[in-house]
C-alpha cells in the first residue's frame, strides 16, 4: 500500500509540475494576447486617423477642382466676349474697307 501511495505522490508530482508548466505558458500566452490587443488598438487608431486625413485632402482636391473649373469657366466666359468684339470688329473693319473701296472706285471712275 505503500508504494502505491509513492506512487500516487509521484505521479501527482510529476502532474503538478505539468500544470504548472502549462499556467506558464498561459501566462506567457495572456501577456502577448495583451500586447497584441494593444498593438490591434494602435494601428486601428493609426487607420482611423490616416482615413481622416485621406478625406480631407480629397475634399480639399474636390474645392480646389471646383475653383479652377470656375476660374476656367469665366476665362473661357471672357475670351468669348472678347472674340465677339473682335469679330465685330473685324466686320466693321471690312465693311469700312469695302466702302473705301468703292469709294476709291468711283473716284478713279470720275478721274478717269
Amino acid at each position: 500500500m505503500k508504494e502505491m501511495f509513492g506512487m500516487i505522490l509521484v505521479k501527482l508530482d510529476s502532474l503538478d509540475q505539468r500544470v504548472g508548466s502549462l499556467d506558464q505558458k498561459v501566462d506567457s500566452l495572456d501577456q502577448k494576447v495583451t500586447k497584441n490587443s494593444i498593438a490591434i488598438e494602435s494601428i486601428k487608431s493609426d487607420v482611423k486617423r490616416i482615413a481622416e486625413v485621406q478625406k480631407a485632402h480629397m475634399d480639399q482636391n474636390e474645392r480646389d477642382h471646383e475653383k479652377i473649373i470656375t476660374l476656367i469657366n469665366n476665362e473661357i466666359g471672357l475670351h468669348s466676349i472678347i472674340l465677339k468684339n473682335v469679330s465685330s470688329d473685324v466686320r466693321g473693319l471690312e465693311e469700312d474697307q469695302k466702302t473705301l473701296d468703292r469709294e476709291i472706285l468711283g473716284i478713279k471712275r470720275k478721274l478717269g
